[in-house]
């Protein structure tokens, strides 16, 4: 079965604009409605010519704009698929070198690779091939697939979920602007946190109140 949006985007490369504007001016998803208008508009010029020009409608212009988004979806489609088959063939690739290198083990049962090898041989082998199959399943990141739950996630909710969260941590200390600012207080504590004792310029001072 092929789908509409292939259809599109065969036309638009072959430049049969009508055909592509004809079908993509009625689609819902990945286009906005003032797009699906444009595109309407300049399939119906393309039809009807001498009607939309009799109304004042400038054709060239109206059919440009129609075309201008009927390329543009389909080349952001052909993007898109492409991108999704690499990442299936990927993925595809990763299980199947992991069946390999699972039924690695089994090597023994092979007379040409086994012939001649003790037990003691055959357990030092075995640990080298472990060692190997470590090294490639890091080296091609084989461990890691494709994000099969995690599609299910709504990016919307996971969005609101991280703004919500980074609110609450920069949200700011209440403030209250009726109570005064406390004053700072002038006397000064050693380290101890006893009274600091007066210098000698404050002591001279003392004494000579009391002198008088």
């Amino acid at each position: 079965m092929i789908k509409k949006s292939d259809i599109v985007r065969e036309a638009v490369r072959e430049q049969d604009w009508k055909k592509a504007l004809q079908i993509a001016k009625d689609f819902r998803i990945g286009v906005t409605q003032e797009q699906r208008s444009k595109m309407a508009r300049a399939y119906e010029c393309i039809v009807h010519p001498d009607f939309y020009q009799q109304i004042g409608v400038d054709i060239t212009e109206a059919i440009d704009q129609g075309k201008a988004i009927v390329k543009e979806y389909a080349e952001s489609t052909r993007r898109k698929n492409t991108m999704m088959k690499w990442d299936v063939k990927h993925d595809k690739a990763k299980r199947v070198i992991d069946a390999f290198l699972d039924n690695a083990e089994y090597w023994q049962e092979r007379e040409d690779l086994s012939a001649g090898l003790t037990d003691e041989d055959k357990e030092l082998v075995n640990a080298e091939v472990a060692l190997m199959i470590a090294s490639i399943r890091k080296r091609y990141k084989l461990q890691e697939r494709l994000p099969e739950q995690a599609a299910q996630i709504q990016p919307e909710e996971a969005e609101t979920v991280t703004s919500t969260e980074k609110a609450e941590e920069t949200l700011p200390e209440p403030v209250n602007e009726d109570k005064e600012p406390e004053k700072p207080k002038r006397t000064r504590r050693t380290s101890t946190g006893e009274k600091k004792a007066p210098s000698r310029r404050k002591k001279k001072e003392a004494q000579g109140e009391e002198q008088a």
